[in-house]
């Protein structure tokens, strides 16, 4: 009997672990993030996929009280550097996964749109940066933040380093990872 394709899907971190989100988000757009990405992985899960946790970058270099950032805050040498090591244990296994395309089917990749690091279609960028306290413009600087149709850095960086090592795999939102998938 011929065994039956693994789907693996890879996953920013705060799917499975809303804890390493930003305090003081906006409660009703936390609550309804949440219920959608229960509601996705809830899916996965009843369809087979095996789900692979991508670290949180963020959270791992600025912890838990950081304040929200603008992209250009991350496209940064050390940023990108941290997170290659970050993403080098993810690439290993996503290597023998593809070696082994006879057993396994990688999926994709789902990030988070918006985020400044695993937004997938896009992410928020603006004149961020200096002291808060001391900017004679704070109103201009946080109205400054605009949508930008590009990867968060993180996921620039992933992309990146899954061209290099030759391993092809799609990258999605929730919605499009349905499409995908025939839902």
């Amino acid at each position: 009997m011929e065994e039956m394709k693994r789907k693996i899907l890879v996953v920013s971190h705060c799917f499975f672990n809303d804890g390493t989100k930003l305090k003081y988000e906006n409660i009703e757009d936390a609550k309804k993030e949440r219920e959608q990405k229960r509601d996705f992985l809830r899916k996965m899960i009843d369809e087979g996929v095996e789900l692979i946790q991508l670290p949180c970058p963020e959270f791992l270099l600025y912890g838990a009280n950081r304040w929200g950032h603008a992209a250009s805050q991350f496209d940064t040498p050390f940023y990108k550097e941290a997170s290659k090591k970050l993403l080098e244990p993810i690439l290993l296994q996503l290597r023998e996964y593809q070696k082994n395309g006879d057993r396994f089917e990688l999926l994709g990749v789902v990030g988070i749109d918006g985020s400044p690091s695993c937004g997938i279609q896009f992410t928020y960028d603006g004149n961020w940066g200096g002291e808060f306290a001391g900017n004679p413009n704070l109103e201009q600087t946080l109205e400054s933040i605009e949508r930008i149709e590009k990867p968060g850095v993180f996921m620039e960086v992933f992309m990146n380093e899954l061209k290099n090592a030759n391993v092809k795999i799609d990258f999605h939102t929730m919605g499009s990872i349905y499409e995908t998938m025939g839902g």
